[in-house]
């Protein structure tokens, strides 16, 4: 009986203490662990001003994209104006990345942050308001600021 006694606890050792040895690709492989291709937090969060006229379609839109709780979740942090007079206000006492604007409306913001060293990229999102490809033009307009910061920043 002593015999039997060993074999068993022997043989419940080696399968308890049994660990799996996967080679290099092998752990992806195994069912519920494989790649995830999804859209990685961004390393740098963005400023986010967006200003459309409440009552036009382009505000319409985003409201019904739900852009603000989008970029909430991706990690931006978004501020919303629907006049001329408080985008002037807000970008003169706060610093933002980006400013969302329908395409009618551009010119005008280009024109407001012309004074600015340190201006904003100016997205504009009639066509952009497809959530995944709205998150590509804010990465790639943050992008930009980044390098234009340093050009600056590099001048003096």
């Amino acid at each position: 009986m002593s015999m039997r006694r060993t074999v068993g606890v022997l043989v419940v050792m080696l399968s308890v203490g049994a660990v799996d040895m996967l080679a290099c690709g092998d752990k992806f492989l195994i069912a519920g662990r494989g790649t995830r291709y999804q859209r990685p937090k961004n390393a740098r969060a963005a400023s986010v001003l967006i200003y459309t006229d409440p009552a036009s379609a382009v505000a319409a839109a985003l409201k019904k994209a739900k852009v603000e709780s989008l970029l909430k979740l991706e990690g931006h942090r978004a501020t919303k104006v629907g006049t001329l007079q408080e985008l002037s206000t807000i970008v003169e006492s706060g610093r933002y990345d980006v400013i969302l604007t329908a395409n009618s409306d551009s010119a005008t913001v280009q024109r407001l942050l012309q004074a600015s060293p340190d201006a904003a990229i100016v997205v504009a999102v009639d066509d952009l308001v497809k959530n995944r490809s709205l998150l590509e033009a804010i990465d790639k307009a943050v992008l930009q600021r980044d390098h234009n910061l340093r050009k600056t920043a590099a001048r003096y």
